[in-house]
């Protein structure tokens, strides 16, 4: 007979170490986000998102995340090519060594170009990068590389010699297969992502130009909502987005308007003691009842209620047995003790509080730091006494409209709805001037003399 339980024994190799004592662990059978919790790991940005899209980009193409040396490149496509002489060859060398100069310093010209972008020289940042690669590739993109390569290589636009570059490198794979570290929790996002890239790809300029923002915007709001989404425990809803209210980063904010008390605000709150969840969601999903990876609070609480309410109320019960027995005995934190009143989330939520009484506030505050990096970086405005306040720069609105309108136009009221359904809300301060811009640079058709609805252009 299945017992639904916790597994002590599993539990016990996780978080004690060799002596017995208790570690905040993360990262076991379950992950949450891309977070690095030492500051030199960081990812900083520097020279924007490129270091991440390529990686990505190399993923796709079933390439090693980091790349290899110009040295190494180089020999293979001139090992892999046939050369009518030793000086045709220096040529095509000569040529290779020219374009990687360009690269180096991230000018990149064409699509294809992207993955051979390297990562930063700091070996402790490309840690940081390389968790935001896979984080993205596993959420949106794991399962669909092979409809994307095509997006990427945009060989009708190019001369005979960068066709043969391309040609050469696909022969240039991985020799290991890659595995998802990170769960899809949203699918319509996934599905929206990969919409947008397809119909962003009809424009190879334009995509080169934008492929950053639209990375950047989805990373953004993936972490946002996971992190917005687990806090709600069992409530946990990948298809009801938790909305976050967004101002042009040419406006003034004020304490009345959403932007400010459901924006970087309510983030910041949000993600200030997530590392709890990081550390106890790899302890709930350590079970008698299933060996699977990624589940969260809901996972779990789903398929409790499948096996039906007596196999809930045992699995409650050795909730509160290991937080008294083996917890408190490590830690010496006081906990919740159990009673017949206490349900699935009084039982996560008291152990969430009590890993949180046990960590650090130097963790406590690292891990945070990470979060509002990207969002100082891609998202931030000033708002004096205000602090912080989400915001899209005009080319990030751009962005948007254009992934959001994929036939010549469409309703400006319902253009609010697609940049909800990518996370996007907005005020009615704020959609003014949205129309304004778009006025202003011509996509948006007047009303006629009959009163019927505005639309806006396509942009692509």
């Amino acid at each position: 007979m299945t017992k639904y339980e916790l597994d002590f024994e599993a539990i016990e190799k996780f978080a004690l170490d060799k002596k017995g004592k208790y570690r905040n662990e993360r990262r076991d059978i379950t992950y949450l986000l891309p977070l690095p919790t030492r500051e030199p790991e960081r990812a900083k940005f520097e020279r924007g998102f490129w270091s991440i899209t390529a990686g990505i980009t190399r993923l796709i193409f079933k390439k090693d995340i980091i790349p290899q040396s110009n040295e190494e490149t180089f020999e293979a496509l001139l090992q892999s090519g046939k050369f009518d002489s030793d000086a045709t060859m220096k040529l095509f060398k000569y040529y290779l060594q020219e374009q990687s100069n360009d690269v180096q310093r991230h000018q990149v010209s064409q699509l294809f170009q992207i993955e051979n972008i390297p990562l930063s020289e700091s070996k402790a940042e490309q840690k940081g990068e390389i968790d935001y690669i896979k984080f993205l590739f596993d959420t949106l993109i794991y399962g669909s590389s092979n409809e994307l390569t095509s997006y990427f290589k945009n060989e009708n636009e190019l001369d005979l010699l960068n066709n043969i570059i391309i040609s050469l490198n696909q022969e240039l794979v991985s020799s290991k297969e890659y595995t998802p570290i990170y769960p899809n929790l949203f699918k319509e996002i996934k599905n929206q992502f990969l919409e947008d890239l397809k119909h962003l790809s009809k424009n190879s300029v334009f995509m080169l130009e934008n492929i950053n923002i639209l990375l950047v915007h989805y990373l953004f709001i993936l972490m946002s909502q996971t992190v917005l989404q687990t806090k709600k425990l069992t409530d946990f809803n990948e298809n009801k987005l938790v909305p976050l209210f967004f101002i042009m980063n040419w406006e003034n904010g004020a304490s009345w308007r959403n932007n400010y008390k459901e924006g970087f605000k309510l983030l910041r709150e949000q993600v200030n003691d997530f590392y709890s969840h990081e550390h106890a969601l790899n302890i709930i999903g350590k079970t008698t009842f299933t060996t699977e990876r990624n589940l969260y609070y809901h996972n779990i609480h789903q398929k409790l209620q499948q096996a039906g309410p007596e196999a809930e109320r045992q699995y409650i019960e050795s909730v509160y047995k290991w937080l008294n027995e083996v917890f408190t005995e490590k830690t010496g934190i006081a906990v919740e003790h159990y009673d017949e009143t206490k349900q699935l989330n009084d039982a996560f939520s008291d152990l969430v509080k009590a890993v949180s009484a046990n960590l650090g506030n130097e963790l406590k505050s690292r891990y945070p730091k990470a979060f509002e990096a990207v969002i100082l970086k891609f998202y931030r405005k000033h708002g004096g006494s205000l602090g912080t306040l989400l915001s899209l720069s005009q080319e990030q609105l751009i962005l948007l409209v254009a992934v959001s309108i994929k036939d010549e136009r469409i309703e400006l009221n319902l253009l609010w709805k697609e940049f909800e359904k990518r996370g996007i809300w907005m005020d009615y301060q704020t959609k003014e001037e949205v129309i304004k811009t778009l006025d202003k640079l011509n996509y948006l058709e007047k009303k006629s003399d009959s009163g019927d609805a505005q639309y806006v252009k396509s942009i692509l």
